[in-house]
């Protein structure tokens, strides 16, 4: 059974969304975590343009995978824009902070790592800004925080389901030899999980998902 302790108030349909109605769509939806990492990982030309198309079809796999009941976890409301955007502050903080201790601060052993990555993704153009906080962080989200956490939330919870789904989505990202990827993955991955959990819905960790996108690689980024 799914885990009931009461962690907020719940909104308007309470009890929709547990597990996995259309099996059929989610393994699709699953699979096509595969190419779209390794999308990620080859960044061919065009990246965001690439990425945007591909994404816009995952988001209607995981779409069709939440069901009827599992999509009023889409349903907006005020309160999660404020706590997305707020999470969002407090992850690009935090994200600093690591990335100075660990590039100049206290020792250079992400530097070139990083700057690789920024090499590559660091991109700061409207189209680039567009992609990622209107289809890019949606998909992930839509999968690992809606699709995700929804299959696994009868067995474990609604924590062990954000926990789980973290691990998982770094584990990939680690499959395809993405190791700074995956190491900014968990922590984030965590913190929107268990924040689409305590919401019981996806706007709040789609929001937070966007706009840390948006300033970590677009707007402020780190190098």
């Amino acid at each position: 059974m799914a885990s009931t302790e009461p962690i907020s108030p719940r909104p308007p349909g309470e009890g929709r969304g547990e597990g996995i109605r259309h099996p059929g769509w989610f393994v699709a939806a699953a699979l096509a975590v595969l190419p779209w990492t390794a999308l990620v990982h080859v960044h061919p030309p065009r990246f965001f343009l690439w990425a945007a198309l591909y994404c816009a079809v995952w988001n209607v796999l995981s779409w069709k995978a939440l069901g009827e009941e599992g999509r009023a976890l889409l349903l907006p409301r005020r309160a999660d824009v404020l706590w997305g955007v707020a999470l969002a502050g407090v992850l690009y903080v935090g994200s600093r902070a690591v990335l100075w201790a660990t590039c100049g601060g206290f020792t250079d052993v992400l530097c070139e790592p990083l700057t690789a990555i920024y090499a590559t993704f660091g991109q700061g153009s409207l189209g680039a800004a567009l992609a990622l906080a209107l289809v890019i962080a949606p998909a992930e989200e839509l999968f690992w925080r809606g699709a995700v956490q929804q299959a696994l939330r009868p067995r474990l919870g609604r924590t062990g389901c954000a926990v789980v789904a973290a691990v998982l989505s770094s584990l990939v990202l680690l499959a395809f030899r993405e190791p700074l990827l995956a190491l900014a993955a968990f922590p984030t991955s965590l913190a929107w999980g268990l924040l689409a959990e305590w919401r019981r819905g996806l706007v709040a960790s789609m929001v937070s998902h966007s706009l840390w996108d948006l300033l970590i690689v677009i707007l402020f980024p780190a190098v």
